[in-house]
């Protein structure tokens, strides 16, 4: 959940972000779906920390308002199986 928002600009892993690969970032969109997972991803305190924590990284402690991660977009799982991953 954290990579695009944090690792990508954060860390410097910024070849590729996980919404550039279709498989992964559905997967993700699904994941994030799952009954109980959402209500455990809260995106400004996730960022918060790392931005404000690493100084070493982030000496001035900017905590950036972006991306914009819309993961309660659909995905398009169910064309693996016939339905998705998650079924109650």
């Amino acid at each position: 959940m954290r990579f695009d928002a944090v690792y990508y600009s954060h860390f410097k892993c910024n070849l590729r972000r996980i919404a550039d690969y279709p498989n992964l970032s559905n997967w993700l969109r699904e994941l994030y779906q799952w009954p109980g997972i959402a209500e455990t991803v809260n995106f400004e305190h996730i960022k918060g920390h790392y931005y404000a924590s690493h100084r070493t990284i982030n000496p001035t402690g900017i905590i950036p308002k972006g991306p914009a991660l819309d993961l309660q977009a659909g995905h398009d799982r169910q064309r693996l199986s016939g339905e998705g991953v998650w079924s109650s």
